[in-house]
């Protein structure tokens, strides 16, 4: 049996867990509520709480209070240096860790369920999901092969525990199969020291070599557009490689690699002429399609909050279908889409205990559940996993979109702390993202990236945009662009406008970047040691490192 077939009999078992459960998510929330409690009664944690005492939903909402990772850092600490039984029961298998790129790092412990968890809905639903699209529309699901733009490097923690981002969990389990189905061996997928290797140039050398690519995959859409932007401005350069069977010296890789990898790469003129010519045709019409003629889906973590990135896929792949990989954190996973080419996913209600704090009644009382929850409605999601986190606080916005079956399915819109607030007007990053796109269409430029920084120095206080634009720019049509964002964001804002028009709030300003700049904050925070997976775009300058970084790239 090919891998390919493996995978989607895998992900049809999920698909059919997931049906059943979502028929029943009232009842197989309040079983997997009871289940948490009681086998967790006796923890550090859950005798200080009272888990004892729940018996029902109304007693958990009674007696467990809201937490946050401060609730749990202390014991955290102390399971590092050995110690069980504290936040869980369950052993604690290996360690979620987040990149600190928004908010304070966190380090979450994680049981095999959580890991089992995902696994199944994170990789093996994938293939699943896309082949019934296939199915659907009439089409051969092809044999599975492509690029997998993502570093799976771990790092040992100090009980000796492997440390990964949340991302990177359902790659991990795969290493013995990845050459199935993965283009980029694993010396280059695994390797030990990310930064003594150029990634995005080993995941497309690898990748061109081979016409019979069908997929693009990675964690998040930003890594397969950074995969593309590179190729743009490197294809002569990969080219001559490919032709010749090298790697040229300006290429970041270990000497042992380098030297294996150039006795077992050989000359191939033919594929790389090929490559050439379609890159020299220009990246205006999709490239995936010319120089892989199998190609034929793509999947990725989207999101509204993602959907610039989305568009600048398209850019290179055209109409081909994307699969979301569904709305995950280290907290667990949360909801996964069962179609592709949507940005919503359905709740997963065997996975975790969810609560629902509405966005729109300040004064509530008490979180909701998931039988309470209303379609368009945006609320501030709880969590309650099987590792060691109650009622916790993950700061995510989602919104309700509909249902699959009984359960509620979702979309991902913003982190609660990064909604920018200068003048009370809460601006949201969906409402700059929706702005920028607005933007790009009506002056007919293209942000390589931008980030929004709030501005308190000027009177009234305003909303700066950082820029880096592709392409050639007039510097002097920047008072008009700057028009142009503070009119999308006046659309995008009710209270925005009003502000505006009452002098809250003054006009809006495109500041431009230099160019590469935010390939240099990826450089700087890999750097520091931040997993390349979890780099996520800088949508808010909201720190004293960013504000330093992008203030010294200005391009006066």
């Amino acid at each position: 049996m090919a891998i390919s077939d493996f995978g989607v009999l895998l992900g049809n078992m999920v698909l059919k867990g997931v049906n059943h459960f979502t028929q029943i998510p009232v009842e197989t929330q309040e079983q997997i509520l009871m289940q948490i409690m009681d086998e967790n009664k006796d923890t550090e944690y859950g005798k200080k709480i009272g888990f004892k005492d729940v018996h029902s939903v109304e007693d958990f909402q009674r007696i467990v209070p809201l937490s946050n990772y401060d609730t749990y850092a202390d014991y955290v600490e102390r399971m590092l240096d050995g110690e069980e039984n504290l936040m869980m029961a369950r052993k604690c298998v290996r360690y979620c860790t987040s990149s600190g790129s928004v908010g304070k790092p966190k380090i979450l412990p994680q049981s095999a369920k959580a890991l089992f968890n995902m696994q199944s809905m994170g990789f093996a639903a994938t293939p699943a999901c896309a082949k019934l699209w296939f199915n659907k529309h009439g089409k051969k699901f092809p044999k599975q092969i492509g690029p997998v733009a993502v570093l799976l490097t771990g790092h040992k923690m100090r009980d000796g525990k492997m440390g990964n981002g949340a991302g990177q969990v359902p790659f991990t389990y795969l290493k013995p199969i990845s050459r199935f189905f993965m283009t980029t061996p694993n010396d280059f997928m695994y390797p030990e020291n990310e930064d003594a290797v150029d990634s995005t140039y080993f995941h497309l050398r690898f990748a061109l070599q081979r016409k019979d690519v069908s997929f693009l995959g990675s964690m998040v859409v930003t890594l397969l557009t950074g995969m593309f932007d590179y190729l743009e401005q490197n294809w002569e350069l990969i080219c001559n490689d490919i032709a010749k069977g090298t790697i040229d010296p300006s290429i970041k890789c270990p000497d042992d690699l380098r030297k294996k990898w150039n006795k077992k790469f050989k000359p191939m003129p033919k594929r790389a002429e090929e490559i050439r010519r379609e890159c020299a045709k220009g990246f205006d019409d999709p490239i995936a399609p010319r120089i892989w003629p199998k190609f034929a889906w793509s999947y990725g973590m989207v999101g509204s909050n993602l959907k610039f990135y989305v568009q600048k896929l398209r850019k290179h792949i055209g109409d081909a279908p994307i699969h979301n990989m569904g709305y995950a954190a280290a907290e667990g996973y949360m909801a996964m889409p069962v179609e592709l080419d949507v940005n919503d996913a359905v709740l997963l209600p065997r996975s975790i205990f969810f609560e629902f704090i509405p966005m729109d009644d300040p004064d509530w009382k008490r979180p909701l559940t998931i039988g309470e929850v209303e379609v368009g409605k945006e609320y501030e999601l709880i969590v309650t996993n099987f590792s060691g986190l109650y009622r916790y606080q993950i700061e995510d916005v989602v919104r309700v979109t509909g249902y699959y079956n009984k359960t509620p399915k979702i979309e991902f819109l913003y982190r609660n702390n990064l909604a920018m607030n200068v003048a009370n007007e809460k601006t949201t990053t969906q409402m700059v993202d929706w702005a920028a796109a607005k933007v790009q269409e009506e002056m007919g430029i293209s942000f390589k990236g931008y980030s929004f920084y709030d501005d308190k120095e000027s009177d009234p206080v305003r909303y700066v945009m950082f820029a880096e634009v592709e392409g050639d720019f007039d510097k002097a049509r920047l008072p008009e662009v700057s028009a142009c964002l503070d009119k999308w964001l006046s659309e995008s804002n009710e209270k925005y406008f009003k502000y505006r028009r009452w002098g809250m709030l003054g006009e809006a300003k495109v500041t431009l970047l230099h160019k590469n700049t935010y390939e240099d904050y990826k450089d700087m925070l890999k750097k520091q040691g931040k997993i390349l997976n979890q780099i996520k775009p800088v949508t808010v300058i909201n720190t004293e490192e960013r504000k330093e970084f992008f203030f010294a790239h200005i391009d006066e």
